[in-house]
């Protein structure tokens, strides 16, 4: 399934992940938006001032680390980020 990720400012991606995946994505979402704004969890995707963390900082490479080795690290999402989407968008996410 194909995935629209709009993160503002003309910043569109375009994920690929299994259907299974993208029927639910909005629920998972919520569970990203958790483990993304957890400072223990997320160690990678944060933006610093002054040597201190401050925000999280990420595109779709996040969300599909986050896909592949955390959420379903047993191989059922296996998301990957694609250019231009040969197939139909079937869903649209905003952050």
């Amino acid at each position: 399934m194909i995935i629209k990720l709009n993160f503002g400012n003309e910043h569109i991606q375009y994920i690929s992940c299994a259907t299974k995946v993208g029927r639910k994505i909005n629920k998972i979402r919520r569970d990203f938006e958790n483990w993304i704004f957890d400072e223990n969890k997320n160690k990678k995707y944060w933006a610093f001032e002054n040597g201190e963390k401050y925000c999280p900082n990420y595109d779709s490479d996040a969300i599909i680390e986050w896909l592949n080795n955390v959420k379903f690290k047993k191989g059922t999402a296996k998301a990957k980020l694609i250019t231009v989407p040969k197939s139909k968008v079937k869903k649209t996410l905003y952050f």
